[in-house]
């Protein structure tokens, strides 16, 4: 008992650690006070509106998670040649494909490409910029996203599951445990283990998006003025011309292949019955 008793203190203290490490992650520097230069002027906004940071003040690292959207436009007949370069030219600066995919022209879609990519920081302009030679870039959207908190969160639980983690193995390895005690300690354990696999894994994934730049690209055709302006009902109705006139031929062969069948069978009918009425007719009159 005296060793589950252990256990349990140990989960109390880590729980109280990561409370601790939670509390202070997130205390932010208070606002300064409007001051006054020398000489009774106000400082200017910009000095105000900065806190001030003492020189022994420890800076917080700050985890920010960066995103690029961008939409290009390219000809309808260069997009797979242009979507194949922007692939090899990421795979060249040490880029991470996370899916790409190409959609070809058909009769009614244009084609139409997407590629989602995660770019090291350092080459994040190199990428953007050749990607800007082979395209017209239409739209760029940059979003950012601040992980800190989460990030020393999670830095907190590992370094603490760790502890725990470690210390539930020496507790397992004492002699004078007893064999209730080795089972309420390797459940312990198991428990603490499989925690500290979920953690180091989410932490894994912060750090993908952190470490990393996320980049996604959407490829659009180029339309033309017939595709596009004022006569772009009638470029499309002369386009559709020819599937229309086919269209219409095949749907009077198929109402020939329907009606033939019924006017072989019923002409001799008419024919046989016109004959039966003019023999009923002239005995009538």
């Amino acid at each position: 008992m005296k060793k589950l008793a252990l256990v349990f203190t140990l989960l109390l203290v880590v729980g109280c650690n990561q409370q601790q490490d939670k509390i202070a992650g997130t205390n932010m520097p208070s606002s300064p006070m409007l001051e006054r230069a020398e000489g009774g002027a106000e400082q200017s906004l910009t000095k105000v509106s900065e806190p001030k940071v003492n020189a022994g003040a420890v800076q917080l690292k700050k985890y920010i998670a960066l995103a690029h959207h961008l939409t290009v436009e390219t000809a309808s007949d260069k997009m797979q040649a242009n979507f194949d370069a922007a692939v090899k030219h990421c795979e060249a600066l040490n880029c991470q494909v996370l899916s790409a995919s190409f959609n070809r022209k058909t009769a009614y879609n244009p084609p139409f490409a997407s590629l989602n990519v995660r770019v090291p920081p350092r080459n994040i302009e190199i990428f953007l910029s050749g990607l800007a030679q082979h395209s017209d870039v239409r739209s760029h959207a940059r979003y950012s996203e601040d992980k800190t908190s989460q990030v020393v969160d999670t830095d907190a639980k590992i370094k603490n599951l760790t502890h725990l983690r470690d210390r539930l193995r020496m507790m397992l390895s004492d002699k004078k445990a007893t064999f209730k005690d080795i089972i309420e300690i390797e459940s312990a354990l198991a428990n603490t283990q499989s925690e500290l696999d979920s953690m180091t894994l989410y932490r894994k994934k912060l750090s993908l998006e952190t470490d990393w730049i996320a980049v996604n690209i959407d490829f659009l055709a180029r339309q033309g003025l017939t595709e596009s302006g004022f006569f772009a009902p009638i470029a499309r109705a002369l386009s559709d011309s020819g599937r229309v006139i086919i269209e219409s031929f095949a749907s009077v062969v198929t109402f020939l292949m329907i009606a033939i069948p019924w006017l072989l069978m019923g002409i001799p009918a008419l024919l046989v019955m016109r004959k039966y009425w003019t023999k009923i007719k002239t005995k009538l009159l």
